[in-house]
């Protein structure tokens, strides 16, 4: 046996090797993505439930909080109160189109977003300065998530107090 055979003989069991190892190596690599992927989707998750919870804290603000009963009480604001409630308001608009975003790019899914999205037109049921803020304010988004905000808004509309 000379040496010419050994190698044909390493050149195929390197080739037998090969193949699987492949395969194996492009599974694996597919199951690495898929964790990403869902690693990912907790992380955005997880930002989502943090930013929603900054935004509910500083509704609790005093200032905030006076100005919330004087609007359910249908007593006039302050300028510092309205500027207050203004302010914060945008605030919670901005959060949403960043989810509206993230919903854009497959962080959150479906049922996710018509939560999310259920939850936006409430916002305004019966509140005519969120209204206002919208309706001065609403140029400044992203004007596919501005049509979901108003189709939210028409879908309440008959729950508005004058």
């Amino acid at each position: 046996m000379d040496f010419n055979y050994w190698i044909e003989i390493a050149n195929k069991v390197v080739n037998i090797i090969t193949g699987p190892a492949v395969i194996f190596s492009v599974w694996f690599l597919v199951a690495q993505i898929q964790t990403q992927i869902k690693v990912g989707k907790a992380a955005s998750r997880q930002s989502i439930a943090e930013a929603h919870q900054e935004v509910t804290l500083a509704g609790l603000d005093p200032l905030l909080m006076r100005a919330k009963l004087k609007l359910i009480k249908k007593e006039k604001l302050s300028i510092d109160e309205e500027v207050g409630l203004r302010i914060h308001m945008t605030a919670i608009l901005r959060a949403r189109e960043n989810h509206f975003y993230q919903h854009k790019m497959g962080m959150l899914d479906d049922e996710e977003w018509k939560t999310m999205r259920k939850a936006l037109g409430t916002l305004f049921i019966d509140n005519n300065l969120n209204l206002d803020i919208w309706n001065k304010s609403k140029s400044t988004f992203n004007p596919e998530f501005a049509k979901i905000v108003d189709e939210e808004i028409d879908m309440r509309k008959d729950t508005f107090k004058k």
